[in-house]
């Protein structure tokens, strides 16, 4: 028992951290079940069959939109676990967890959407915004695990 009031004090300043992480996982959730309804019902897709169309599909968008953040969230949560766990400042942490699932929404709203450009729109600077952010949780985690020793 104490061990895990331990843990809990030692987690406690990365507690807007660690709600992003929720935050984004319970997104990625909500995009599962929402491929049901917006990719399947229209026939456009056939479930467990290769993804047809293109960007003016919006099955086509919804099943690479979760594709996408699938393929995002293990990256973001081993940098933050490895962020948290080698002590990196928890109010860098935080913010830049915040940025990275703020992108991440961004990025699946504006995909939904269908709005702007395939390549160099507002998609694409959601996407490199999550990525650098992500990019500086990982460097913040290494730089930190480097200067241990």
């Amino acid at each position: 028992m104490n061990a895990a009031i331990d843990l809990a004090t030692q987690l406690a300043p990365y507690h807007a951290a660690i709600m992003a992480l929720a935050l984004l996982a319970m997104a990625v959730l909500i995009q599962a079940l929402l491929t049901a309804p917006l990719a399947f019902i229209t026939n456009e897709q056939v479930p467990g069959g290769p993804l047809t169309g293109d960007h003016s599909l919006r099955s086509y968008r919804v099943i690479r939109t979760h594709a996408n953040s699938v393929e995002s969230m293990p990256p973001f949560g081993f940098a933050l676990l490895a962020a948290i766990a080698l002590g990196v400042t928890p109010s860098l942490v935080n913010w830049l967890a915040i940025i990275h699932v703020g992108f991440r929404l961004g990025f699946w709203v504006v995909y939904y959407i269908g709005v702007g450009k395939v390549a160099g729109g507002p998609r694409t600077l959601c996407f490199v915004g999550g990525m650098l952010s992500n990019v500086g949780l990982a460097g913040a985690a290494l730089y930190a695990g480097f200067n241990v020793f």
